[in-house]
C-alpha cells in the first residue's frame, strides 16, 4: 500500500496518467461516436430504402408461369429499385422468385428464430457476420398466406466500420505510444527543476542563505528561481542584522545591569547613600525596561496589526509625551521647546502606537542635543505635521539613508530599533517619517500623517 502511494504520488506518473486518462476518453468518445453514428445512418437509410419498396401504389400480385409476379400499370416486371425482395410461405418456404444466397440466408434466419410472419417496416438480422435489414409484407397469393420479404445487405458497411474501428485502434495505440514519450520527458522537465528548488529550499531552511547558480529555459521557473535567491538574500541580510542586533544589545543590557548591580553592593555595604543610589537604580532599570521593550517589540515589527482607530488630537499626544520626558531633560540639562501655537490636530490613528513612535523621536533627539529641542506641531492642508530639531552633531552623511533601517546603529546608536520602529508606525498609518541635517548643524526628524478636516 505505501509503495502504491508512493508511485501515485509522483509529479510524473500523475502527468502520464492524466494524459493517458485523457486520451482514451477522446478515443472512446471518436469511437463512440462513430459507431453510434454508423448505425443510425444505416438503419434510417435501410428504413427509407424499404419503406419506398413497400410503397406499392396499387400494385397487385398475381401468380404467372409458376411464380408470384408483381403487376404496376399494366407492364409485367420484378419492381426492384435499390431492395431486393423474395416470396415466402407461411412455413418458411420460398416461392419466388429464384433462390438467391442472401435470400436463401434470411429464409433461414427467420425459420431457425421462428420470427413471425406479421407486419414488419424494418428489422435487422445478423448471422456469421452478415447484416441485413428486412421488410415484411403479407399479401393473398394461390395456395395459401405468402409474403414479401424486402431485403437490404449491410454487411459491406458494418465491415467497413469494422475496419475502421480496426484503423482507429491501431491509431490510439500508436498515438498513445507517442503520447507517453512526450509526457514523460514533459514530466522530467518539470520534476527536474522541482527538484532543484526542493533542495535550494532545504539548503535554506538549513540556514545556509548562499544564492542558486541555476538557470532555467522556462519563463515561470526562472522567475520563481529569481524570487527564491532574492528571499534567500532577504533572509541573509535578516539573519545578519538579527546577530548584529542581539550582539549589540548583549553589550547595551550589560550597562544597565552593572549599574544596578554595583548601586546595589553599594546600598548593602553601605558605602553609597542610599537615596542617591536608588535614584541611579531607578533610572537605570527604566532604560532597561525601555531596551527590553524594544527588544520585544521587533519580534512584530513587521507585522503590526493596527487596533481600531480614534480621532485624537496629535498635538495633545505630543505634549503628554514630552512631560513624560521631561525629567530626562531636565537631568541633562536639556530645554525642551514646544511649539504649537495651541492648534488642535485632528488624526485618525492607534493611539498607543502613535505616543510610542513620538516617545521614541523625543527621546532621541534628547540624547544627542547639546542644549536644547525644538518640538512643533502644526497642519499643513492634508497633513499633521510633528518636527522635532535638535543643535546636537546630526546625522552623519553616510548614515542618512538607513537611519529608519532596522538593527542600523549611527553613531552613538544602541539598539538600531528607535527610528526603525517610527517608520513601521508611520507607515502602517499612511503617514511618512523623514530625516535630515540642519542648515546649522543638528538634526531635524518629520513625521506625517493623514489629518482630519
Amino acid at each position: 500500500m505505501r509503495l502504491l502511494k508512493k508511485f501515485f504520488g509522483n509529479l510524473q506518473t500523475h502527468i502520464i496518467t492524466v494524459f493517458s486518462l485523457l486520451l482514451f476518453i477522446s478515443f472512446f468518445m471518436v469511437g463512440f461516436v462513430f459507431n453510434v453514428s454508423v448505425n443510425r445512418y444505416v438503419a434510417s437509410g435501410a428504413a427509407d430504402v424499404l419503406a419506398q419498396a413497400r410503397a406499392t401504389n396499387e400494385i397487385r400480385y398475381v401468380t404467372r408461369n409458376g411464380f408470384l409476379q408483381r403487376v404496376f400499370g399494366g407492364n409485367q416486371r420484378i419492381l426492384l429499385r435499390d431492395a431486393d425482395l423474395f416470396i415466402i410461405n407461411e412455413y418458411y418456404e420460398m416461392i419466388s422468385p429464384a433462390i438467391s444466397l442472401s435470400a436463401q440466408t434470411i429464409s433461414h434466419i427467420l425459420n431457425e428464430d421462428n420470427i413471425p410472419l406479421v407486419e414488419t417496416e424494418s428489422k435487422r438480422l445478423r448471422t456469421n457476420g452478415q447484416t441485413f435489414y428486412i421488410s415484411i409484407s403479407p399479401v393473398l397469393a394461390t395456395g395459401g398466406n405468402s409474403y414479401i420479404i424486402f431485403y437490404l445487405d449491410a454487411t459491406d458497411i458494418f465491415n467497413f466500420a469494422g475496419v475502421v474501428n480496426r484503423i482507429l485502434l491501431a491509431l490510439v495505440t500508436f498515438i498513445w505510444l507517442v503520447s507517453m514519450v512526450i509526457a514523460g520527458l514533459l514530466a522530467d522537465s518539470m520534476v527536474k527543476p522541482l527538484k532543484v528548488f526542493r533542495d535550494f529550499v532545504r539548503q535554506i531552511g538549513r540556514g545556509d542563505f548562499s544564492q542558486s547558480t541555476f538557470t532555467f529555459t522556462n519563463e515561470e521557473f526562472e522567475e520563481l528561481n529569481q524570487s527564491l535567491n532574492h528571499a534567500a538574500r532577504q533572509l541573509a541580510s535578516y539573519d545578519n542584522d538579527q546577530k548584529t542586533f542581539f550582539q549589540n544589545v548583549s553589550h547595551e543590557l550589560r550597562t544597565p545591569l552593572m549599574s544596578i548591580k554595583s548601586y546595589a553592593e553599594g546600598i548593602k555595604y553601605e558605602i553609597m547613600e542610599p537615596k542617591s543610589a536608588s535614584e541611579t537604580i531607578l533610572d537605570a532599570a527604566d532604560r532597561l525596561a525601555g531596551m527590553v521593550d524594544d527588544i520585544l517589540y521587533v519580534s512584530r515589527i513587521d507585522n503590526l496589526t493596527t487596533p481600531k482607530m480614534t480621532d485624537t488630537n496629535f498635538c495633545k499626544i505630543i505634549e503628554e509625551c514630552i512631560k513624560r520626558q521631561q525629567k530626562m531633560a531636565d537631568d541633562k540639562g536639556i530645554l525642551i521647546k514646544y511649539n504649537s501655537d495651541n492648534m488642535e490636530v485632528i488624526v485618525s490613528c492607534a493611539s498607543d502606537y502613535i505616543v510610542r513612535a513620538v516617545d521614541n523621536l523625543i527621546s532621541n533627539a534628547l540624547r544627542y542635543a547639546n542644549r536644547e529641542i525644538l518640538i512643533e506641531c502644526y497642519a499643513i492642508g492634508s497633513r499633521a505635521i510633528l518636527k522635532i530639531t535638535d543643535d546636537g552633531p546630526g546625522f552623519e552623511e553616510e548614515s542618512l539613508p538607513h537611519v529608519f533601517e532596522r538593527f542600523y546603529r549611527g553613531k552613538n546608536g544602541i539598539t538600531g530599533i528607535g527610528l526603525a520602529m517610527v517608520k513601521s508606525i508611520t507607515d502602517q498609518h499612511k503617514g511618512t517619517a523623514t530625516a535630515e541635517n540642519g542648515a546649522n548643524d543638528g538634526a531635524i526628524v518629520t513625521m506625517s500623517l493623514l489629518r482630519k478636516k
